[in-house]
């Protein structure tokens, strides 16, 4: 019979084939049970106890002891709950066996606290211990919150605690069969100043980790494997933070499954380790000297350092190569399957992530490269090199390219064995394409809002009534601007507000007026690039018309302010973004003549010139990239005629149907915009062909609405549709 060593001054009741039942009012004594023995406790308070081939039940209460162990089975049952063991001196609770047995003891504890100055609890070969929202706790310099010496722990919520480390596995001895099995439910396990779990001389033991289990190493270790280790560890922890070290004479094949684990995986010269990323699993760390990882179905690593590993085998999986500001090394042994490499580049100062292959390569694999805003200084990069084998690299981003400043860059294989970015591959980059557009739309945007003022100022002509009016107009329309013009291709929709108030010059041939407004145009670069202008405007205008004649002029003066706006995709699926206000000016003057002919129809020949000149401006993007363009300027010619009629609608109604057109011609060639000191031209110039349509109705003498709509159609430019419609109110 095991002898076990009592408190001082307590008694010692020894149950041999006997069941017994105890209670709060039972003296706190220690208890010795053998030959199937039965203690059931309720409320009891008592010293040390051990079972040996007998049963223990524990029912709140506790045990209190300095004694080698606070509950010590073996070869027995245990079932706690609601209880505390404490030894401040030993071991909080000992599952054993009698060494000749291949069975050991089990215990069940739930919601109870076991605390030990050595260890929380240990267990040896054969023997299981099942903790559920419990906390087992090494309160010693040197102790284990659990120590298994061949048993198995299986843990679920709760926390395991020890200074010195949290689980401590290994064998009974260095022969013995039995190895350690942990499994880790929602629990927490830290230490606090070794690492959390601790494997030495147990090759073939076994840790999982499952839902939402943590683990915190006071050295910043979680996973410490020595002396032959090689167990098999698996997570589907959800989120882990610390180091796993591998000994030089330990091996270690590490699974992870759903899970995110952040800290490297540091194998010793000697040592080996395979590790495999599984379902959607996250590693970000620093891998050295893992002989074999396996990142799979939708999982991730994520570098933070220069790496290097023996075989790297993608099935489906990922690797990243940190943030776009920092680069890295992978340096593979051998590279296989199919998987992605998430990489950034600096064409600027030659920096690159870099994939070195120094073996064999084989399967397809995709190059996810990261846009930035800087400028090459290298015609070619470098991202990729291979020694052997039949791989094949290609690029993921949008439209097969990187943008890297003011132009894109395809990868380019050469020799076989190496993968660039290859500057004879450029095209112009969406940042690029986006500032253009903006440093040119200003000027569709105000011959925009010039256009709509021609219905308003046809509706001038016809006025004979009142001295003074107000009025206002909507509009909107479409411009297509096409690459031809500058590289740049872009589609600008327009819409917008105008009022203005205009009166006559005492009994004179002349009206003046005051005019303000706002236009918003959206623009779509494709490849999920937009931008926007808002245009606030002022302005005069002036018209003369000689009644009996019927020749006019027409002149308009604005003034704007722009706020631009870009949005930018990238070909690597992210966005960039900027904005800046800039001013112009623009004006118009318009001659012709209004000629009656029978039965109400009428005809109007004109000629017109239009100018507008918008301040160049520095424009930074939020990823560095930077434009500067000059003076835009336009210089438009036009001569057309409208034909009309007038038909009465009886008093002072009448109705005004009319038809126009007009051939236009832009004078003005050289717009430059400076993009990374790259020089591009925005140039719109080249003729064009305009037809429009409207009604003037005047409701009363009074009261008079307009509406038009147009169409524009030439080198460069189309405008599929214009509309305005407006209204006036004279007095």
């Amino acid at each position: 019979m095991p002898v076990m060593l009592a408190t001082p001054a307590v008694a010692v009741e020894f149950l041999d084939a006997e069941t017994r039942a105890i209670t709060s009012s039972t003296p706190a004594d220690s208890y010795q049970l053998i030959n199937g023995s039965v203690l059931n406790a309720q409320g009891a308070q008592t010293a040390e106890i051990e079972a040996s081939n007998s049963t223990v039940n524990f029912t709140g209460g506790g045990i209190a002891t300095t004694a080698v162990s606070g509950l010590r089975l073996v070869n027995s049952q245990a079932t706690v709950r609601n209880a505390q063991i404490v030894s401040t001196q030993g071991g909080g609770m000992t599952l054993v066996r009698t060494t000749s047995l291949t069975t050991g003891s089990t215990a069940s504890v739930t919601d109870s606290v076991v605390r030990g100055g050595t260890y929380g609890a240990q267990v040896t070969a054969y023997s299981e211990l099942s903790l559920r929202n419990s906390m087992l706790t090494g309160t010693g310099a040197n102790s284990s919150g659990a120590r298994l010496l061949g048993g198995t722990l299986n843990a679920s919520g709760g926390q395991i605690r020890g200074e010195e480390n949290g689980v401590w596995l290994l064998r009974e001895s260095v022969t013995h069969p039995a190895v350690p099995q942990l499994q880790l439910d929602n629990t927490h396990v830290e230490s606090g100043t070794g690492s959390a779990v601790r494997v030495t001389s147990a090759s073939g033991a076994s840790i999982v980790l499952s839902n939402g289990t943590t683990l915190t190493g006071g050295n910043g270790v979680i996973l410490e494997l020595g002396g032959g280790a090689l167990p098999l560890y698996r997570s589907d922890a959800r989120i882990l933070w610390g180091r796993v070290q591998v000994a030089a004479d330990s091996g270690a094949v590490l699974g992870f499954d759903r899970s995110s684990h952040t800290g490297d995986v540091i194998v010793a010269a000697g040592g080996t380790a395979t590790l495999s990323l599984n379902n959607s699993s996250q590693l970000t760390g620093r891998l050295d000297n893992v002989q074999q990882v396996n990142i799979n179905s939708n999982s991730n690593w994520t570098l933070n350092a220069d790496n290097t590993v023996g075989n790297l085998a993608m099935n489906g999986g990922q690797v990243s190569f940190g943030d776009n500001a920092t680069f890295y090394r992978l340096n593979v042994d051998n590279l296989s399957g199919n998987g992605t490499f998430v990489m950034a580049s600096d064409f600027s100062n030659g920096n690159t992530d870099f994939l070195n292959v120094t073996g064999n390569a084989s399967g397809n694999h995709g190059l996810l490269i990261g846009s930035n805003g800087a400028e090459p200084s290298l015609p070619s990069l470098k991202v990729v090199h291979v020694g052997a084998g039949n791989a094949q690299f290609g690029l993921l981003n949008a439209g097969q390219q990187v943008d890297l400043g003011a132009y894109s860059y395809k990868l380019v294989q050469k020799d076989d064995q190496d993968w660039y970015l290859d500057h004879e591959t450029r095209t112009i980059s969406p940042m690029t394409r986006s500032v253009m557009a903006l440093f040119n739309t200003a000027i569709t945007v105000s011959y925009g809002e010039l256009w709509s003022l021609r219905s308003r100022m046809g509706a001038v002509h016809d006025n004979e009534g009142k001295h003074t009016g107000v009025w206002m107009l909507t509009y909107g329309n479409q411009h297509n601007i096409a690459d031809a013009s500058s590289g740049v291709g872009y589609q600008q929709n327009q819409r917008g507000l105008t009022f203005g108030a205009d009166t006559r010059l005492g009994e004179s041939d002349w009206l003046v007026g005051v005019l303000a407004g706002h236009s918003r145009s959206d623009l779509n670069l494709n490849y999920g690039t937009s931008g926007s202008i808002d245009s606030y405007y002022v302005g005069g205008y002036a018209t003369w018309m000689d009644r009996e004649s019927g020749y006019y002029v027409d002149s308009v003066l604005k003034y704007n302010r722009y706020q631009n706006n870009a949005k930018i995709g990238l070909s690597d699926g992210t966005r960039t973004k900027g904005d800046y206000d800039t001013h112009g000016l623009s004006a118009s003057v318009e001659a012709g003549r209004h000629i009656k002919l029978n039965d109400g129809y009428f005809i109007e020949p004109f000629a017109q010139v239009a100018t507008a000149a918008i301040a160049g401006k520095d424009f930074t993007l939020d990823n560095g990239f930077k434009a500067n363009g000059d003076v835009s300027r336009s210089l438009l010619g036009k001569v057309g005629t409208t034909v009309g009629k007038t038909i009465s609608l009886g008093g002072d109604s009448m109705i005004q149907p009319y038809v126009k057109a007009a051939f236009a011609h832009e004078f003005a060639q050289r717009n430059q915009v400076q993009v990374n000191n790259n020089v591009f031209n925005n140039d719109l110039s080249g003729s064009r062909a305009e037809l429009g349509a409207g009604v003037a109705w005047t409701v009363a003498k009074d009261f008079q609405v307009y509406s038009e709509a147009g169409y524009m159609n030439g080198k460069n430019i189309e405008m599929p549709y214009s509309f305005s419609l407006g209204a006036s109110y004279r007095f």
